[in-house]
Formats: structure tokens, sequence, C-alpha cells
């Protein structure tokens, strides 16, 4: 593939990685109130000024190394520690839209694409409206950028190459995508060694893996969160036209994961070609039509149990299919249409066609043609890669607008003073009328309700937490505290001596109010670690039995000097029960009581002692092992595969000795190097054609 196309693909990404380093950065969904402070967090933490594996700011306190979207391991998220957090997302978004499209292009070379046709896969993949949504929910931007990679690793038999894509998708923090990408690459390639890449791939991630496992053990996902909110975010029938035509159908009034489902249209018309075809590109086009299909069956009433109960509650969103729906349709696509040959006069009566459906369907009359004209002239020679080129950027520049790139915004928090003072800071249940107060000024007021991860910006403690999933204990406790004056203890057991809202509490004395937003005393507020006699039960208040002298520490490792009165008593801690945390007391290990919702109790004797905490994820030392393992497989020399006739080197070597001995153009002499060649070779075994260099369409 020529340079050309390759820098054809990486286009829209290149030039939203150059936007941001001239100060215009992606503003959309999640980007300012959950994944900006969360790198600058992350950054901290490998500057060694902030803990790896405990959050003690949001909920409570949180895991951070077992959540995969502290994105610690992986290394592009550290780009925070060289540029301004704001500006470092918006290069990290600029930089996977570029892989992506890279990616998507050499996943259509290995099926069969040539020159620019694959580059056309890859502008179609980034260009839809799913990917460019994605971008806004970070993780899973960077999550599905190594999914192509990964699959055209399995196709080439590229055992190493495959795992390290594998890995980096769950890495990259979103391991949804991850294991349906490895379903992916199993069912396209279905060979011994796809399966041993996947593997590897397991045994690489296990260090962060077997923590995030126990974290999703203790969390609240599952089906006792209701198949209403398991199901939550699936793709409505209203919007099933606006796959096709950029503003038709209507999304209903919900809640939408995927706001933007337009793909471009020569992609659906490739992909409905391709399911005439053999080989992998007809199983990347059924499972472009499975994902597309089951994004919008789980927002049917029937839809939403099926969805719960296949997937356990466990997987959010159904609407996130149509993420890797949309790269695999565009691989697919282009090897269809590559071999097409219609005549001009039938393309454009395809194209009239198309263009009146969408507009009977109330599509966007210019944004309509233009893609039905896209899509009608991608089956006319020699126009065809060129027409979708145009229909891709032309979809690109329309749906660019999902990043809202603009200048990074320092809003003021109001009554900052007053909740950085406060021990922890108990935000009221949001309400229609909060969020309605939001939608006024979401950038602004999500960081003055210290909504998302703005906490970790500002030094906020906050009980709340919005985090891919909270502690069911803590779930279960601010149920109760949300009551109101029913769930005044739950409240007071929360450490909260601040509560925050846009209305006035009644019982509660205003401390600070500003901006819309008003700040309240809790003075029942419990503090947060206290010896007492015992455990309270709900209702009752915990009675003091001795005295904090000390505390120290902070994060993964706290250490409290006590004095015990009584024959026996408990300190009492306020934090979010986790299984890594370990007790010590005098140097004893002690195991702590549990009490309703977050309450802990550490058992000391009567007079004066030293207690410990020290937090270790769970499964930590475990994990490491099994990485450690994995990356000396990796590290290890693999022996090269060999035809029995001629004794080539399989896969991409040989690829590019064709290229070098062809000379030719229209593709022949195209080199095979694979960007990324040295992380594996390719198996025996695989279908005719699959592990070769693809010919190039028509040839």
């Amino acid at each position: 593939m020529s340079r050309r196309a390759l820098s054809a693909a990486a286009l829209p990404g290149v030039a939203v990685a150059l936007a941001a380093l001239a100060g215009w950065v992606p503003q959309a969904r999640d980007i300012p109130a959950y994944f900006v402070p969360l790198r600058e967090h992350t950054a901290r933490v490998l500057k060694g000024e902030a803990s790896p594996f405990w959050n003690e700011q949001v909920g409570c306190g949180e895991p951070l190394f077992a959540n995969p979207q502290s994105a610690l391991l992986y290394p592009p998220a550290w780009l925070a520690l060289l540029l301004p957090p704001a500006t470092a997302v918006g290069v990290e978004v600029g930089l996977h839209l570029a892989l992506l499209g890279v990616g998507t292009a050499w996943l259509a070379r290995r099926l069969g694409a040539a020159g620019w046709w694959a580059a056309a896969a890859g502008l179609g993949a980034v260009s839809a409206g799913p990917v460019m949504d994605s971008a806004g929910v970070l993780n899973n931007l960077t999550a599905l950028t190594w999914l192509p990679w990964a699959w055209e690793a399995a196709l080439a038999g590229a055992l190493k190459r495959c795992a390290a894509f594998s890995a980096l998708a769950f890495f990259a923090g979103e391991p949804q995508l991850a294991a349906l990408g490895a379903v992916v690459s199993l069912l396209l390639a279905p060979a011994r060694r796809t399966a041993q890449g996947v593997l590897l791939a397991g045994g690489i991630i296990a260090v962060q893996a077997i923590p995030f496992a126990f974290w999703v053990a203790g969390g609240d996902r599952g089906a006792a969160m209701g198949v209403e909110e398991a199901a939550r975010g699936g793709l409505p029938a209203a919007l099933l036209p606006a796959l096709a035509f950029p503003g038709a159908g209507t999304g209903g009034g919900g809640f939408l994961f995927v706001v933007h489902p337009t793909l471009p249209l020569w992609v659906l018309l490739g992909v409905a070609l391709a399911l005439a075809r053999a080989g992998p590109a007809r199983r990347l086009a059924l499972a472009t039509l499975a994902g597309v299909a089951a994004a919008a069956l789980a927002s049917t009433p029937a839809g939403e149990g099926a969805w719960t109960a296949v997937t356990l509650g466990l997987l959010r969103y159904p609407a996130r299919l149509l993420l890797p729906a949309a790269v695999m349709g565009a691989a697919a696509a282009v090897v269809a249409l590559g071999r097409v040959r219609w005549r001009m006069g039938v393309s454009l009566a395809l194209a009239m066609g198309l263009a009146t459906i969408g507009v009977l369907a109330a599509g966007a009359a210019a944004g309509t043609v233009v893609q039905a004209v896209a899509a009608g002239l991608a089956t006319a020679s020699p126009w065809g890669a060129a027409a979708a080129t145009a229909g891709s950027l032309a979809l690109a520049a329309q749906q660019g607008t999902a990043l809202a790139l603009g200048p990074p915004l320092e809003a003021p928090v109001p009554c900052l003073e007053a909740q950085q003072a406060a021990s922890r800071v108990y935000l009221v249940e949001p309400s229609r009328v909060m969020l309605a107060w939001v939608a006024e000024d979401p950038l602004r007021r999500t960081r003055a309700l210290g909504l998302g991860y703005h906490p970790l910006q500002d030094g906020r403690r906050v009980a709340r937490t919005f985090a891919p999933l909270a502690s069911a204990d803590l779930a279960a406790h601010l149920r109760q505290a949300d009551r109101g004056p029913a769930g005044r203890w739950w409240l007071d057991s929360l450490a909260a001596d601040a509560v925050v809202s846009v209305q006035p509490i009644a019982g509660l004395p205003v401390v600070c109010r500003g901006g819309g937003l008003v700040v309240s005393a809790n003075p029942q507020a419990w503090p947060h670690f206290a010896v007492v006699a015992g455990m309270p039960p709900p209702g009752a208040n915990p009675v003091p039995a001795g005295e904090l002298l000390h505390h120290g520490g902070g994060g993964s490792y706290h250490r409290w000097t006590v004095r015990v009165d009584n024959e026996s008593a408990l300190l009492l801690r306020l934090d979010t029960p986790d299984r890594g945390w370990r007790y010590r007391v005098d140097g004893q290990r002690v195991s702590p009581l549990r009490g309703a919702g977050i309450l802990q109790g550490v058992p000391v004797p009567p007079g004066e002692h030293v207690v410990e905490a020290r937090h270790r994820p769970p499964g930590l030392g475990v994990g490491a092992g099994i990485t450690l393992v994995a990356l000396l497989v990796m590290a290890s020399p693999v022996r090269r595969s060999r035809r029995r006739s001629g004794g080539e080197t399989c896969g991409w070597k040989r690829a590019q000795g064709s290229a070098a001995s062809s000379g030719g153009g229209g593709g022949h002499g195209e080199s095979g190097e694979h960007p990324f060649l040295s992380l594996g070779v390719c198996g025996a075994g695989l279908p005719a054609g699959v592990g070769a260099r693809p010919r190039p369409a028509g040839g």
C-alpha cells in the first residue's frame, strides 16, 4: 500500500491532533468531566505523587489500578506527562483516529482490497458516526482502535501481533470491546494460532484483568441492577433510518449511547454485496449485520430481557456494538465493491434510487444526496475508490461536529473552599431539576457539582462515583441516603459533613451559595475515623470508647494511633470496603468487621495501639506472575513457518518478495511490509489467499 493511501486513511486523525496542539481540543460528552481529570490524575500517579492502587477522593474511595479506564498501563495515555491534560487528550483522540484509519486499511488490504480501496476503508471507518461519537467516551475509541490491527494479525496467522493488539485493546480501557474483538478474531480466522494469540493476550493483561475481575465481582453490575438499566443505551428502532441517511429518524427522547449512528452509505451497500462472497469478507459482513441487529433488538421490550440474560447484566450500552460494526463493515465493503464493474448508467440509476429513498425517509437533503451519489459511483470503475473516499470525507466533515472542538474552558467552582474544607461532600441524588440546570451550561455546571472525576482536579472528596461501576456496598448505602429525611442515618454515616444541591435543603444550614449552587452543612455527620464500643446498627449512633490520637498517610496506606478505654473497641472507618485492604494492629494481622453499607471496623484491644491499613488489588500478585510468563513468551524466538513446496517464509515476508519481483503499478509494486512486522509472523493452514499478499481488485 502506498504512503499516500496510508496518509489519506490517517488524515482525519492527524487533523484532530494538530487542532489540539493549536488549542482546539475535543470537548464532547465525557471528555471534560471524566477523561481530562482522569488523565491528569494518571500523570500524577506516574510521577509518584498519588497512589496507583486506591483513589480516595471519589466514591468514598475506589480502586484505581483495577479500573482499566485509569489507563495506567496504556502508553498513549501518558501524553499527559508531557502536555496539558486537555491538549493531551485531544492529541490522544487524533492519534487513535489516525491509527484506526490505518489499521482498517491494513485489514482491508489483508482481505484483498488494493491501493486506494484500502484507504477508502480506513476513511469509511473513521467517518462513521458511531466512531466519531466514541471519541467523547474516550476509552471506547482507544480500545476500538486496536481491533482491526488484531483482526488483520489473526488473518495473517501472526500469533504475537494478534496477542499484542488484543492486549492493547484491554489496556486502552474498554474490556467489553476487547473481549468482542477477541471473539471476532476467532470467528474471522478460526485457527490454532488465533486461539493461541488470544490466550497469550489474556496472559499479558492478567496483571490488570484479574484485579478488574475482583472489582466487578464486588460491584453493582449484574442482573440485580434491573433489565432497564442493564440494557440501557440501545439503538432505538426510530433511529434505524439514520444508519444510512444523515438526519433521518429520531432518538425518541431516551438516553442514546450513539447519538450519530450514520455510516457511509457505500459501506452499507458494500456489506450487502459482500454477503454474496465467500471467505473472511463475508464473515465480517455477517458480523456487521449481527452487531447492528443486536444493538437494535436490545432496545425492544423483549430484546432488553434477552440482552440482560445473555450478558448476565454485565455489559451495558448495546449500541456500543455499532463501533466495531462500522470498522468491520468498511473493511468488508471495499472487498466487494472493488470487484464490481457496473456500467455508469446503472450506477447513476442506483444513486438516484438511493437518494429518493433517503429523502422520503426524511434524511437531510444535501447529506443524503452526497452519500447516495458516492454509493452509486462506488460501483462504477474506475471511479469507485475515489467516490467512496469523497463520500467518507463529506460525512466526516458533517459528523466531525460530534467532537465539539474548542478552546479549553477554565471554569471556577462556586463555593469550592467550603467543599474542600469538608471531610466528604454528598451530592444529592441528581433530579430532573438538577439535570435541567446542568443542561443550560454543561461544561461549567458539571464541574460545579463535581460530576465525573472533576474532584481529582480540585481536591474535593465526594461520596458518589461516576466510574463504570460502583461498589455494591456503596451503591446500597447511597440508595438509602438518597431517601431524604428517611435516610438521614445513612447520610450521617457517610461522613459527609457538606451537602451540595441546587436548592436549599430543609433542616440543613446553608454555608455557601453561589452560581446556582447551594452548599449546606451536615452537623450530625459522623467522623471519618473514630474509636467506638461496637459496630452501630442502622438507626443507632456510635458510642465512643477511646480516642483517635493520630492519623497519617492516605491513598493506599493509612496509619492510626488510637487509645482504647473499654475492654474492647473498634476503629470505625467510613470508606468503601474492598477485599484488597489488609489491616494490622501493632504489626499483627487482623480481620475487619463489616457493618451496614460502607461501615467497617478494626478490632482493637484496650490501651494505646498502632493500626495500619494497606491496599493491594486482589489478584495482583497472581496476575503479575501470569503476565511475566506471557511477556517471556512474547520475547522468545519464533520459528518461521515455511511452505513445503518452496520453503518460502509465509505472510508479509512472502508479500515483500512478491512486491519486489512484480515491480509494476496498480498495487503490484507496493511494499508488503507491515508496520508491526517485528511482533510476529504468520502461520500455516489458512485459507488460500488469506495469508499471502492480496491481489488488487479484479486482478
